[in-house]
């Protein structure tokens, strides 16, 4: 799920890059799925979390906090 939420922010953010003004616009549903999508990144724990969690048991580095 993570990789997923990464590849579709990168998408979105293109999106918006490419749309300029009107991505906000609620007429092309841009800002609603960008919304969304960020959503899987921050909650339910934030990928840093993940990440660390990651880096200290499966990796077996010291913890970064």
């Amino acid at each position: 799920s993570l990789p997923r939420a990464h590849r579709a922010t990168a998408r979105l953010t293109n999106m918006r890059a490419s749309y300029g003004g009107f991505a906000f616009s609620t007429e092309y549903d841009i800002e609603r799925k960008f919304r969304e999508t960020r959503l899987y990144q921050i909650a339910p724990i934030s990928t840093n979390l993940i990440l660390s969690h990651v880096a200290t048991h499966v990796l077996g580095l010291p913890k970064s906090f």
